[in-house]
């Protein structure tokens, strides 16, 4: 489970291989699209709410391949199908009257 605002690392690559080079940007920019959209969904949330965004929701929303939005969330914490965030105190969010989902 991650904590509000998330933080998606991008990918690197310091060869000499240019299409290495080329896909580890590429890479990068789509976990910083990611964390945008994370950060934005979650900022509409309550105060001390927990829920969860799946990979495939946001793949569609940033038009990427679902594949390596899968791969990146995954590699931030995610689960099988997308990740669980929450913002605020963790103990209150963990409250079930503090639920969100997307």
């Amino acid at each position: 489970m991650k904590q509000y605002p998330v933080y998606v690392a991008g990918a690197s690559y310091r060869g000499a291989d240019p299409k290495k080079r080329q896909k580890a940007q590429h890479e990068s920019r789509v976990a910083a699209r990611i964390q945008e959209y994370l950060n934005n969904e979650v900022a509409k949330w309550s105060d001390d709410s927990v829920g969860s965004i799946l990979s495939y929701k946001v793949a569609a929303a940033i038009g990427e391949d679902s594949a390596l939005v899968h791969r990146i969330m995954f590699g931030i914490d995610g689960g099988a199908n997308g990740v669980t965030i929450y913002k605020g105190d963790y103990e209150r969010a963990m409250n079930p009257k503090n639920r969100a989902s997307e």
